[in-house]
């Protein structure tokens, strides 16, 4: 990439910068990667500083909205994403979060690979000890964000970040559109990214296209949500037109308004064509 920005720049907006709501900046900093990865750009090949503010906004996210044992299934506690998050944690000054995250890793570590492989790949809902013990690090984490807030720390380390650039949104725009058209092998990339893509996935892209609506990103998985009484993930995502979330039941894929919980589409959501999670 001979022209543009360096990878290693954090890139946000004018705009976010000079807000006070910290989540501006953090926010913004997502979004730049999110086009990044979104047009197949590989972690490795964006911001690993961006990537540590990204993944500690992700962890943040998971556990407030359904606890330390959501995290760890909807990540499928990966090891490079384990590692960033350590080590934005302890670039960000966020001490205790960081030693609360090594314990529950330890925890984790002590897991048989059997029980741990079982909780991943299979239901969270129902009977479930790991998921259970688990979550026993909730009350204490809710309790290191009342002296440690994670937000304003990631924020905070942003703004304080040598290699940080601002630009209007429009130069965001170009600076992704830049990276993607210099891969050289973007074509294989997107092909076997669609077809890599887990089921949740799919189901969000088609009913943007049923809708008529651009998908912006997909935020997080809601283990909490019931549907007809019974206990559902709902997928939750951002379009060009707002806050909708997916409900995947009886074969049928549902496209619902985040703030009215009205049915905006719905299509035919057979496992033998999206496959299954």
């Amino acid at each position: 990439m001979s022209e543009g920005y360096p990878v290693e720049a954090v890139i946000v907006s004018k705009e976010a910068l000079a807000s006070d709501d910290p989540y501006d900046i953090v926010e913004s900093n997502i979004n730049f990667l999110n086009g990044l990865l979104g047009e197949c750009l590989r972690p490795d090949e964006v911001s690993q500083d961006g990537m540590r503010s990204y993944l500690v906004d992700y962890y943040l996210t998971q556990v407030e909205n359904g606890g330390f044992s959501q995290f760890v299934y909807n990540s499928g506690w990966d090891p490079d994403i384990n590692r960033a998050i350590g080590e934005g944690l302890e670039a960000m000054g966020a001490e205790r979060h960081r030693k609360h995250f090594e314990q529950a890793a330890g925890l984790l570590d002590r897991i048989e690979p059997d029980r741990m492989e079982e909780f991943l790949e299979g239901e969270y809902f129902g009977e479930n000890e790991v998921r259970d013990a688990l979550n026993q690090f909730d009350d204490r984490f809710g309790a290191i964000e009342e002296e440690e807030n994670l937000l304003d720390l990631n924020a905070r380390w942003l703004r304080s970040l040598s290699n940080l650039i601002t630009l209007d949104p429009e130069e965001m725009d170009a600076e992704v559109e830049r990276r993607a058209a210099a891969l050289p092998d973007r074509e294989e990339r997107i092909a076997a990214a669609a077809a890599a893509a887990p089921r949740f996935e799919k189901l969000i892209v088609a009913l943007c296209e049923a809708a008529g609506h651009e998908l912006d990103q997909i935020t997080a998985g809601d283990p909490s949500f019931e549907w007809n009484g019974e206990p559902l993930i709902a997928w939750h995502f951002l379009t060009d037109k707002g806050h909708f979330y997916l409900v995947d039941a009886d074969g049928i894929a549902r496209m619902m308004h985040g703030e009215t919980d009205e049915s905006v589409c719905e299509i035919e959501a057979p496992e033998d064509v999206y496959g299954s999670e």
